[in-house]
């Protein structure tokens, strides 16, 4: 047991570990990677996402929590959205990651058939190191905030964000860890293949170093507004295969929900890359 909880400690000390991880399914709470509003229809969103590791790392997860709501503005071509995103890390028994952010995006049109959204974030980062017989334990919080921008048009919407921005620093236990800051850049594309297929390609690049670069393409493919299926190919990390349902009527709104598991191609993906997740939301 001491073996694996050292390992653990030792894994979420390494600098890409203090970033907000990113899932697979990326692509259905962007919000996540980026603070402005990607969304210029419904009102009110709910999303919810778990991620669990398969394997000698059983246990470990993340999940996240995220709702936001539209403003209206006296123009039509302009809205505002608030929201809150809450993360949760569960690193095994001993070790908690918590972030909670607020969050604020304006959009208006600027041309039409395009729209610009810029939003920001600001929150708290929390580390948590529960007392064992391998020593005491501990924790330390920090302020963090993130910003960015959206452009968008019909089949083609291009992100950037910078997150991290506050750089702050967590010392939990006598440990040191830094939230260096990254950059996010993401871009979307809609074509239709038949009559009732829409191919949507979903590209995420994250830059923090040159020692530290993540690159996803995620192409899914709806069919007849409904279901959806494809595939995350991740970089020196696996591949993910997705399905799912994109739009299901309930009431006045609509939900989805989306399964995926990782299949990776790292050194320990026995035993430790493995992954499985689950996405659902509701939009009213």
């Amino acid at each position: 047991m001491f073996f694996i909880l050292d390992l653990t400690f030792n894994t979420c000390a390494q600098s890409g570990d203090t970033n907000p991880i990113v899932f697979d399914q990326f692509f259905k709470n962007y919000y996540m990677i980026n603070p402005a509003s990607y969304d210029t229809t419904d009102r009110g969103q709910l999303s919810i996402g778990n991620r669990s590791l398969i394997g000698l790392f059983e246990g470990v997860n993340r999940l996240y929590v995220d709702g936001n709501l539209r403003l209206k503005h006296r123009s039509a071509s302009q809205f505002s959205r608030i929201g809150i995103l809450v993360i949760a890390y569960n690193d095994g028994a001993f070790i908690n990651r918590t972030r909670a952010y607020a969050r604020y995006s304006y959009t208006t049109a600027v041309g039409a058939r395009s729209f610009i959204s810029a939003g920001g974030a600001v929150g708290l980062v929390n580390y948590t190191f529960l007392g064992s017989q391998a020593g005491g334990g501990g924790g330390s919080s920090a302020l963090d905030g993130n910003f960015g921008f959206w452009y968008q048009r019909p089949k083609l919407r291009i992100g950037i964000a910078y997150q991290q921005m506050t750089r702050s620093v967590l010392t939990p236990v006598n440990q040191r860890f830094e939230l260096i800051p990254y950059t996010n850049f993401n871009v979307m594309y809609d074509v239709y293949i038949g009559p009732h297929v829409l191919m949507t390609s979903h590209l995420y690049v994250k830059y923090q170093s040159p020692d530290y670069v993540d690159v996803q393409l995620a192409p899914l493919f709806l069919f007849n507004e409904i279901f959806e299926t494809g595939v995350n190919l991740r970089y020196k990390r696996g591949v993910a295969l997705l399905f799912g349902v994109k739009s299901l009527r309930v009431g006045t709104g609509n939900i989805r929900f989306m399964g995926s598991f990782l299949l990776s191609t790292r050194k320990l993906a026995n035993t430790f890359d493995n992954a499985f997740e689950l996405t659902a939301g509701y939009s009213f």
